[in-house]
């Protein structure tokens, strides 16, 4: 028979657990440094695509330590999902199968104990209110972080690049209008190039100097004839191909950059 008897003593409010006499286990817990008593879990759907979750994963871990001066790393799970599924559906305009698949994925993260998360990428927002109300995840939207972002900055007409379903479906404008901004899309034939080129290109990591031009020449028609202050890259592999510096005379907006930094603000807020 094994005795096993249970001591916790505090020294200077931290707490140690030792059974004994056959072994010993130690838990520490230092209840002064919430990083390591975060009960917080958080979960990406990723994979949309594996460019940008590379970008995503290496982000919130550098921005992460950056606020907490610390070489800690945060609590994180990634659930890399089937891209091109996920795209076929929405270019049927399938939102019924989408929401399913999605909020299946979610689940999957739910049930390893996930207590927020977020989708790295625009698209998929398409259906993200559906999404919030069949899990117990809290969810943080980029297409919310992005116009409240973009709003606190001052700035009232934007133009919006993103896949075609991202600068058509809506899904945008709809929170946009909410925080009194005006997104400006590019027309038809601009958006299907730009469609063409995200999914055919920018996904694959495929960064072409022909295509980044004729991106810069399409915002500079859109300013001309709009007057827009700013740019939203209204898709997290948009960042591959164009930046600040490419475009000094309006002020860019990084979509995926913002939706990191509410992801980290989970953490230590």
């Amino acid at each position: 028979m094994i005795i096993l008897s249970l001591y916790v003593t505090n020294v200077k409010g931290n707490y140690f657990v030792r059974f004994s006499k056959y072994f010993v286990l130690e838990l520490y817990i230092d209840w002064q440094d919430k990083r390591n008593y975060n009960l917080k879990k958080f979960g990406i759907i990723g994979g949309v695509g594996p460019e940008s979750t590379i970008v995503y994963y290496r982000l919130i871990i550098k921005r992460y330590q950056e606020r907490l001066n610390t070489k800690d790393c945060p609590s994180l799970l990634i659930n890399s999902i089937n891209m091109m599924k996920m795209a076929g559906m929405i270019a049927n305009n399938q939102l019924k199968e989408l929401t399913e698949f999605l909020s299946s994925e979610i689940q999957t993260l739910e049930k390893a104990g996930v207590t927020h998360g977020a989708i790295s990428s625009n698209t998929p927002h398409i259906v993200f209110n559906e999404l919030q109300e069949r899990t117990k995840i809290k969810l943080i939207s980029i297409v919310e972080e992005t116009c409240t972002f973009v709003k606190d900055a001052g700035l009232k007409r934007v133009a919006l690049f993103g896949t075609k379903a991202t600068m058509s479906a809506g899904f945008y404008n709809s929170v946009s209008t909410k925080h009194g901004l005006e997104l400006i899309t590019p027309d038809e034939v601009q958006q299907n190039y730009l469609h063409d080129k995200y999914l055919n290109e920018l996904i694959y990591n495929d960064i072409r100097p022909e295509t980044k031009k004729e991106f810069i020449s399409i915002l500079t028609q859109l300013k001309s004839k709009s007057g827009i202050e700013g740019l939203i890259l209204g898709g997290t592999e948009l960042p591959l191909i164009l930046s600040q510096k490419d475009l000094p005379d309006i002020r860019v907006f990084d979509s995926a950059s913002i939706h990191v930094d509410s992801i980290v603000n989970v953490f230590v807020d």
